[in-house]
C-alpha cells in the first residue's frame, strides 16, 4: 500500500496531493494494493521464501515507479505497455535517465538484496517446509494467473474487469496518458491500455462504398495530374529528414533567448515551402510521427488505445501501405540503434531495400559514417547527412532515402565544446530546465549550419533532388509553460520542402508553395512533396490533397477530450462539429480508406487505388 501511495505522489508530483488522491480514490487504491499483495503472495507459493519473493516484487514496485517518473519529467506521459519494447535496449535506456537518480536507486537496490540474504539465513520463513500445502500454493499460483491474464478485458463490457472496473471508478480516457495516471494512478492506468484495439470500424465500411471511393478520387487523380509534369517517379530523389526534437525554440510561449541560434534554417525556411507541423508528441513519440509522415495515416482517427503503431500496427499486419511502395529504389539511415521501436523489422515490412545503423552488421546495415559530435554519445548531424551523400553516390538512380537523426535526442547534458546561448522566462524558470534548453539550443545551433551545408552540397548533384525536413516534437524541457494553456505551441515544430538547384531549373519543383502550408498534420507531407515534385498522383495521393488542402492539422488529445485536436491554417482551434459538410465527408471517405488499408479487409488494395 505504502509503494501505491509513493507512486501516485511521484505521479502527481505532490505528497499533499498525493495523499488526499488516496482518500478520494479509496477504492481504486485499494484495488491496485490487494493486485501487488496477492502477486507477492503468488510469489511466495511459487518460490517458497517469504523474504525473497517480497524483495522480488518491492524490486519490481520500485523499477516501475522510477520509470514512471523518468518518463513523466521527459515526456510529461504516464508509463504505458507499449514502452516494454525498450526492455531490448536497456543500455540506451539508462543512458537517459537521471544518473543521481539511477545511482540511488541501484544502491538501493542492492541494499535490499544483502538485507533479504541476512533475513533468508537468520530468520528464515520457507513455504517450502509447508509441504501438506502443495495444493494450496497451487491453488494460488493457478488463480493468480487466471486473475492477471484477464486484465486485457478490463475495457471489454460484460467482462467480470470491466465490472470491476466501474465499480472502481476508473475513468478510461486514452487521449491523454498523464491526466489518465493523475485521476486512477500509473497502475491502473498501465492496465487500462493492455486491452488495445487499431481503430474502430466505421460506419458504412464495405466494399461498395469502397469501390464508390475508389472511382471518386480515380476522377480526382485524373483531374489534379492534368496539370502535373511527371509521370515517373523512380526519375527523381526524394528525401524525408526527421530532425529529431527540433523545434524553433524562439516560439515557445514565455521565453526569450538572448540570440537566434538557427539562423541558417529560418533563411532556408523563408525561401522554400515551409510551415509548422502539429506533432502528437511532446519530449518523445518520435517513432509515432514517422509512422503518419511515411504511410499519410492519421493517429487521431485509431482508437485512443493504440499508442504505438510501429508495433501494433506495422508488425501485426502483413500489407502496410507507405510512401516508400512509390520507388523501385529505397533506403533507410538512422545513426542509432536498428533494434530502437522495432525499426528494423518495420522498415523491412515496408519495404526499404537497406537499412543502416550503428549496430548494422551486413554490407546492407553498416553505417558508413558516425562520428560521434563533440563530448556527446551521439552520432551528429554533419555526419548524419553525410551518409545521405554516400547513399547519393552509390545509387545515381532516383530512388527514395529516409533519414532520422539522432544529435539532438535527450538527455540534453554537457555534449558540447561552449554554450553560447541562453533562456528567460517562465516557461524555464526551474534553473535545472534553463541550463537544459541551454544546451538543447547549441546542439541546434549546429543542426542548423549541418543542414545549410547538407542542402548547398545537394545543389551540386545534377540530377532532380527534393528534400522534407521537419522536426518530430519539442523537447520537453519547457515545463515552466503549463500545457493545458499552450498545448498547441507546444506540439508544433517546424518543416519545410527543399528542390536542389537541378529540380528548380528543369521543371521537376514547382517552386515556394505559400497556399495550405501553414500548418499541417504529418500525414500531409507526401502529398505536398508530390505537388512540390510536379509529380502526377494516385487515387489516394489525390484524397491526401484534398486532406491537406481542405481540412485542418489533426493531432491527438488536447487534455479535456478524445476528439483529439484541430488547428486550422490560421493557426486557430477548431472542432469537428466547426467542419463544413463537404470537409465532414471529405474525412469520413479518408476515416474509411485508413479503416481498410490498415484493419478491415483490404478492398481498396487491388483496386489501383494506393500508388
Amino acid at each position: 500500500m505504502v509503494i501505491v501511495a509513493i507512486t501516485q505522489m511521484l505521479q502527481i508530483g505532490n505528497v499533499d496531493k498525493g495523499l488526499i488522491w488516496v482518500i478520494m480514490h479509496k477504492k481504486i487504491f485499494a484495488v491496485t494494493s490487494l493486485s501487488l499483495t496477492v502477486l507477492g503472495v503468488s510469489l511466495c507459493a511459487l518460490i517458497g521464501r517469504f523474504w525473497t519473493s517480497n524483495t522480488i516484487l518491492l524490486t519490481f514496485e520500485i523499477v516501475f515507479t522510477f520509470t514512471n517518473q523518468q518518463k513523466l519529467a521527459a515526456r510529461s506521459e504516464t508509463l504505458l505497455p507499449s514502452d516494454l519494447i525498450f526492455i531490448k535496449e536497456p543500455d540506451e535506456m539508462l543512458k537517459m535517465a537521471d544518473q543521481s537518480m539511477l545511482l540511488k536507486i541501484i544502491l538501493g537496490i542492492i541494499m535490499l538484496i544483502v538485507l533479504t540474504v541476512l533475513l533468508e539465513k537468520f530468520f528464515p520463513i520457507k513455504w517450502q517446509n509447508l509441504k501438506r500445502f502443495w495444493v494450496i500454493r497451487i491453488v494460488i499460483i493457478g488463480v493468480t494467473i487466471l486473475g492477471f491474464s484477464n486484465f486485457n478485458k478490463i475495457n471489454t463490457a460484460g467482462s467480470a474487469m470491466n465490472d470491476l472496473s466501474n465499480w472502481m471508478g476508473n475513468k478510461i480516457y486514452f487521449w491523454d496518458a498523464r491526466a489518465a495516471g493523475n485521476d486512477n494512478g500509473p497502475w491502473l492506468t498501465f492496465v487500462n491500455f493492455l486491452g488495445s484495439k487499431t481503430m474502430e470500424k466505421p460506419a458504412g465500411y464495405s466494399k461498395q462504398n469502397m469501390q464508390k471511393i475508389a472511382k471518386k478520387y480515380t476522377r480526382k487523380a485524373e483531374q489534379i495530374n492534368k496539370t502535373r509534369k511527371n509521370k515517373d517517379i523512380n526519375k527523381q530523389t526524394l528525401i524525408y529528414v526527421l530532425s529529431e526534437s527540433y523545434s524553433d525554440p524562439k516560439r515557445v510561449p514565455n521565453m526569450k533567448v538572448n540570440q537566434n541560434p538557427v539562423p541558417e534554417i529560418d533563411e532556408i525556411r523563408k525561401n522554400n515551402t515551409s510551415g509548422l507541423m502539429l506533432s502528437s508528441g511532446y519530449g518523445g513519440g518520435t517513432a509515432n510521427i514517422e509512422y503518419g509522415v511515411e504511410t499519410s495515416w492519421d493517429l487521431q482517427l485509431f482508437d485512443p488505445s493504440m499508442t504505438t503503431p510501429f508495433t501494433q500496427v506495422v508488425m501485426k499486419s502483413n500489407y502496410n501501405s507507405s510512401v516508400v511502395d512509390l520507388f523501385k529504389r529505397k533506403n533507410a539511415i538512422h545513426p542509432f540503434l536498428g533494434t530502437f521501436y522495432q525499426r528494423r523489422e518495420v522498415y523491412k515490412r515496408f519495404g526499404f531495400q537497406t537499412f543502416r545503423t550503428t549496430d548494422g552488421k551486413d554490407k546492407n546495415e553498416k553505417l558508413k559514417y558516425q562520428k560521434k559530435i563533440q563530448k556527446s554519445d551521439l552520432v551528429g548531424d554533419n555526419d548524419a547527412y553525410k551518409n545521405v551523400l554516400w547513399q547519393l553516390n552509390k545509387e545515381r538512380r532516383g530512388q527514395f532515402i529516409n533519414l532520422a537523426t539522432m544529435q539532438n535526442h535527450l538527455p540534453f547534458t554537457d555534449k558540447y565544446n561552449e554554450y553560447p546561448f541562453e533562456a528567460f522566462g517562465q516557461a524555464v524558470a526551474n534553473p535545472e530546465r534553463k541550463e537544459q534548453v541551454k544546451h538543447y539550443m547549441q546542439g541546434i545551433a549546429l543542426t542548423s549550419k549541418y543542414t545549410k551545408d547538407f542542402l548547398d552540397q545537394l545543389d551540386q548533384y545534377q540530377r532532380p533532388i527534393t528534400v522534407v525536413w521537419y522536426g518530430d516534437h519539442l523537447p520537453g524541457i519547457y515545463d515552466g509553460d503549463n500545457m493545458n494553456d499552450y498545448y498547441v505551441p507546444l506540439h508544433e515544430t517546424d518543416y519545410f520542402i527543399y528542390s536542389n538547384k537541378y529540380a528548380r531549373n528543369h521543371g521537376d519543383s514547382i517552386g515556394k508553395q505559400t497556399d495550405h502550408v501553414q500548418v499541417v498534420s504529418p500525414n500531409s507531407f507526401t502529398a505536398l512533396a508530390l505537388k512540390q515534385m510536379n509529380q502526377k498522383v494516385s487515387p489516394f495521393y489525390a484524397m491526401m490533397t484534398q486532406v491537406t488542402e481542405q481540412l485542418p492539422a489533426q493531432s491527438r488529445g488536447n487534455n479535456d477530450t478524445s476528439d483529439g485536436l484541430l488547428v486550422d491554417k490560421q493557426n486557430k482551434v477548431l472542432k469537428e462539429k466547426n467542419l463544413t459538410k463537404k470537409q465532414k465527408e471529405l474525412l469520413n471517405d479518408y476515416r474509411l480508406v485508413q479503416y481498410d488499408n490498415t484493419t478491415g479487409k483490404h478492398y481498396l488494395k487491388n483496386m489501383h487505388f494506393m500508388k
